[in-house]
């Protein structure tokens, strides 16, 4: 009974009412004293160590993972198409893979799985994290072309990770192909060709013909026999979220890569705070599966919301537990944004000191995938200057809601969906209010005008331009007119209409406006160089002989980014 154990807890000195909460080890010594044996639940974190064991033992080897990167327009699409027999080249936009996708090829007895991550030079966050989960990566030079800025960046991300490299020397069947300049390149960044006595195997390949891509995948086999990759078949899957989609009908769809253990449907998952019961494992060939072993990528359904990429996941025994990681994973999230937007509001405040006037573009983006959100976000980051920057005020997966065109509302920001669409709702906000809104299939483009708009904001600059001077030759007062200056044009033209300045040694020392300008007893608009004068400058008594007159104009520049 509770008052009983409240009157115990008041003998042990700890004051309590019916609706207190007591420590653990406060709760187990009233579980000894009322004769019974206490059995203490596991916390999260405990749970999380015990899944982080690696195992050593009944190890089994596995199939490599590999990655292709290179150079945009190298071919690495051309060449995973051969590979896979099916063309996929022909339906991405603007010739630039924009998801990561993951599939298995059979080579000889073995299986080969790939990942295949985008080219673009806004996607290296999702290439890096590429390379994290990759045994082998295919490096794709054009033997036309050779090492360029993105081909560097794949071999320093490669490196990083200490992962193997197995070149393919692209598109043989061209002309001006070089292939020892190839490996030459290729040598000064550190990669030496076996052929060189180097330990880096360099496969020449043509991924339009397919000649040398039997030759290149043996490679990649004979380098994953060297790494000897095993892990461990049985027990709870853990592996890493390559990709994930909200699916209209599906709903939360994630491509996993299962890294130890055996996937299952029916299993428990958790990954990040995102958690649920695997409906259905799909493979890459689109088939149904009853589990997934280690090195496999496959899709799977369930989950109660969308992870995000790079996300480790892993099976739990049941839904407490899954609970009771999520709600902790969800607690330290939330701990990390409160400190972060400290952090963010105290670093504007200092920002914002003798800079008030800093333009920033608030950028509210949706996209299909997350990786290609996250590749944006990093892109979008780079975007301004001193004067003007972009913001994103929110970044997440699937179509615009009415949520997001209410915060866009809110925050002043503009809409950007890249493969996404409205809904209903929010297109009634967006039309009655006239957001900003525009849609993307191309990422540099989606830069593009995001550069364009943050332009639009900046003041324009103000220039001004020498129309025209005047030498004074000598200075007379007029009954008329006032006091009248009699000059020589040496340079360009004197025109009525545009302001002028009086120098004295090369000294501005009066701004102002033309009262009248003469030819002889003419008044006239114009006077041209070589031609003598009569000026008369309003409000201004003091000109002299040797001054100069200088005419002028003021013109508005946009500036860009």
């Amino acid at each position: 009974q509770s008052s009983s154990i409240i009157k115990h807890l008041m003998g042990m000195g700890v004051t309590v009412t019916i609706n207190h909460t007591i420590d653990a080890d406060t709760a187990e010594y009233l579980v000894k004293e009322f004769g019974h044996n206490p059995v203490k639940e596991e916390k999260a974190e405990e749970i999380l160590e015990k899944i982080k064991e690696i195992k050593t033992q009944n190890l089994k080897s596995r199939a490599p993972i590999v990655t292709v990167m290179g150079h945009v327009d190298h071919g690495k699409t051309t060449l995973l198409d051969f590979i896979r027999k099916t063309k996929v080249v022909d339906g991405e936009a603007g010739g630039i893979t924009q998801h990561i996708g993951a599939y298995q090829v059979p080579v000889g007895d073995s299986v080969i799985t790939f990942i295949d991550t985008p080219g673009h030079a806004a996607f290296s966050s999702m290439r890096a994290r590429g390379a994290n989960t990759t045994d082998v990566v295919i490096l794709v030079v054009a033997a036309n072309d050779g090492v360029m800025p993105q081909t560097e960046e794949a071999i320093n991300h490669a490196k990083a990770a200490g992962v193997s490299i197995v070149v393919a020397i692209n598109k043989m069947d061209l002309q001006g192909a070089d292939l020892e300049r190839i490996k030459g390149d290729l040598a000064a960044k550190d990669l030496t060709p076996e052929d060189w006595g180097g330990n880096i195997q360099m496969v020449p390949v043509s991924a339009l013909k397919g000649d040398g891509v039997d030759k290149l995948l043996e490679a990649v086999v004979l380098e994953s026999e060297l790494l000897e990759l095993k892990a461990h078949y049985e027990g709870q899957a853990q592996g890493v979220v390559i990709e994930s989609e909200l699916d209209k009908f599906r709903g939360a769809v994630a491509t996993m890569l299962v890294q130890n253990g055996t996937l299952k449907v029916g299993d428990m998952v958790v990954s990040g705070s995102a958690i649920g019961k695997v409906k259905s494992i799909i493979s890459s060939d689109g088939s149904k599966l009853k589990s997934a072993e280690p090195s496999s990528a496959v899709e799977i359904l369930g989950l109660s919301s969308v992870p995000d990429a790079g996300e480790t996941f892993q099976v739990v025994k049941n839904d407490k537990e899954a609970r009771e990681i999520a709600e902790f994973r969800e607690s330290k999230l939330k701990d990390r944004k409160v400190l972060k937007q400290r952090d963010e509001s105290l670093g504007n405040i200092f920002e914002s000191m003798g800079q008030s006037d800093k333009k920033v573009l608030n950028v509210i983006l949706k996209s299909d995938v997350a990786g290609t959100s996250e590749a944006i976000v990093a892109a979008l980051a780079d975007i301004g200057n001193d004067d003007a920057s972009v913001k994103v005020v929110s970044s997440g997966v699937g179509g615009i809601s009415e949520s997001d065109a209410n915060l866009a509302l809110a925050t002043e920001s503009i809409i950007l969906g890249f493969n996404v669409r409205l809904d209903n709702a929010a297109k009634k906000i967006v039309e009655g209010e006239e957001l900003i809104l525009s849609y993307h299939s191309i990422i540099y483009e989606l830069i593009d005008e995001v550069k364009a708009r943050l332009s639009g904001l900046l003041d324009p600059i103000i220039k001004e331009e020498i129309i025209g001077t005047a030498e004074v030759l000598e200075v007379f007062n007029s009954p008329k007119f006032g006091q009248v200056a009699g000059c020589m044009v040496v340079e360009g033209s004197i025109l009525k209409s545009k302001p002028v300045r009086v120098l004295r040694d090369n000294v501005v020392i009066h701004q102002g406006e033309l009262d009248s300008l003469r030819r002889f007893k003419d008044d006239v608009g114009e006077v041209k160089s070589g031609t003598e004068c009569g000026v008369g400058i309003k409000n201004y008594k003091d000109i002299q002989p040797g001054d100069k007159v200088e005419v002028f104009d003021r013109k508005e520049e946009t500036r860009s980014i």
